[in-house]
């Protein structure tokens, strides 16, 4: 019997935002101008949620990794060998405003009134992350005080704190082998956790998962180039390797643990149980939720540690590290490929899995997400492993936090529009985000612009530590003038068109 754990599977087709919005136009022309209305509107909700219903049913719990017979494989490999011959194309599907479908409403009167219209034009999540290097330099609750002021004047709102950096948490873990020794005498997460209560923020706590290692930051830390990280020098039986036998592939600076690996597995668990409970933080952040970026076709694979390949090769019958993508025409040798892959894939995502579900146990009010690259899907399966639109399928997470990093907007948009304009992911949000490092105000105020004008849930802006200057000013007199709307009637416009939240910020 083929199991579907490894699988690719046909995803359920997505409804744009057209069809959602043009759904609404229909059910209010006929409530106004059909005698039948009442039957027909509970007629198409009921075919609304049979639909979603379906959808649901097809991403029930995934059974566990550890048991799967080999032929499970099949339909993934399958499918990845059809997308490797010809990678399908996005469809763009136009949204059609309904302004011109409706009568506009009067505008608002009551304060309840304005400041549900106000809401509309502005983003549910305006977050930022607060880096390593920024808490290091704040030394002490006190100072990370005058962060979050700069925080608030900026009109952020949610705050992602970088609580576990290559293998080093900022707090004292009865999990984790040792603290970041940059920070002493403090605990910055407290800090950020107090600090977001009395600035109306929410706090989230950002963590590095499988990257346990920086070579780049070894010196800061005193210790030598050809460290490993904390965990890997403690348990280097839980590493991965490159296809040469490299703890790093050339050209990179992390370590990264093997994710087949059950007990490397286990402690990520472990630690981010433990963040928590300890913690009354409103959400927690996965980040390096992959594999390191791999050149497949160029010789620069990933993956090979000794759990990984032990469990593919009593799936298969084949030790990966003989494996490439290079195979000479050979279809056997190339549906092996694209099995390696697809089991690569799919320990990242039973992960995700794993601690999503365990998180909810623990603290049902945790808000979870994942920093993820916009890349189109084939190609970050095949480079990194990372397939965060099944993860989204099957509501593991609440949002979605693209690391869509341009320079102008035109690249920007680009890499938001197929999965905020063409795409939906029940209830799943998917946040953009902006990297400020060295990018003029003028094009950051571009980009949040762009977002504003196709209607995404929010932004996330990297990082603290570039927040300054011109940026800084700007966001600031955004805020400011958001404020001053927020505190007069809203103009009149069809409370409908959502879709069109506002045309200025």
């Amino acid at each position: 019997m083929v199991n579907r754990l490894f699988s690719i599977r046909p995803r359920p087709k997505k409804r744009s935002r057209a069809h959602i919005y043009g759904g609404a136009v229909l059910g209010l022309a006929g409530f106004a101008f059909c005698a039948i209305a009442p039957i027909l509107v509970f007629a198409q909700t009921a075919q609304i949620d049979t639909a979603s219903q379906q959808s649901s049913d097809q991403s029930g719990q995934q059974p566990s990794v550890h048991s799967t017979p080999s032929s499970v494989l099949s339909r993934r490999a399958a499918k990845m060998a059809a997308s490797m011959a010809k990678p399908s194309n996005t469809e763009v599907a136009e949204s059609k405003s309904l302004e011109s479908n409706l009568e506009p409403t009067a505008a608002p009167t009551t304060p309840e009134a304005i400041e549900l219209a106000n809401a509309i034009t502005r983003p549910n999540v305006r977050s930022i992350w607060l880096d390593r290097e920024t808490i290091v330099n704040a030394g002490s609750a006190k100072e990370l005080a005058k962060v979050f002021d700069r925080f608030k004047a900026a009109g952020i709102n949610t705050v992602f704190v970088e609580t576990v950096n290559a293998g080093y948490p900022i707090y004292e873990s009865a999990i984790a082998p040792e603290r970041n020794p940059l920070i002493q005498g403090w605990d910055p997460l407290q800090a950020a956790i107090d600090l977001g209560k009395s600035h109306d923020m929410e706090i989230h706590a950002w963590v590095w998962l499988f990257a346990v290692g920086n070579q780049a930051h070894n010196r800061i830390v005193g210790q030598p180039m050809s460290y490993p990280g904390p965990i890997l020098s403690a348990r280097p039986d839980w590493a991965g390797f490159d296809s040469r036998g490299n703890l790093i592939i050339p050209g990179q600076t992390k370590t990264f643990l093997d994710p087949a690996n059950p007990e490397a597995r286990q402690y990520l668990l472990e630690l981010l149980s433990e963040i928590a409970a300890r913690y009354d933080v409103d959400g927690i952040q996965f980040d390096y939720v992959r594999y390191p970026f791999q050149d497949a076709y160029g010789g620069r694979h990933f993956g090979y540690g000794t759990a990984a390949r032990e469990k593919f090769l009593k799936l298969t019958g084949v030790d990966p590290i003989t494996l490439s993508p290079r195979n000479g025409g050979d279809s056997a040798k190339a549906y092996l490929w694209n099995q390696w892959t697809a089991f690569r894939t799919q320990q990242i995502t039973t992960f995700v899995s794993e601690a999503s579900r365990r998180l909810q146990r623990l603290r049902p009010d945790l808000k979870l997400s994942a920093a993820v690259f916009a890349d189109g899907t084939y190609q970050r399966q095949l480079a990194i492993q990372q397939d965060w639109e099944d993860w989204a399928d099957q509501g593991l997470l609440d949002w979605i936090v693209l690391m869509s990093y341009a320079n102008t907007v035109e690249e920007f948009s680009g890499l938001v529009r197929p999965w905020t304009v063409e795409s939906s992911y029940r209830s799943t949000k998917v946040i953009p985000g902006i990297r400020l490092l060295n990018l003029p105000a003028a094009e950051a105020r571009n980009q949040l612009q762009l977002l504003k004008d196709l209607s995404t849930e929010g932004y996330a802006l990297f990082a603290a530590d570039n927040l300054h200057g011109e940026v800084q000013s700007m966001l600031a007199g955004l805020h400011g003038q958001e404020q001053q709307n927020a505190s007069a009637p809203a103009a009149t416009a069809p409370i409908a068109s959502a879709p069109q939240r506002g045309d200025r910020l």
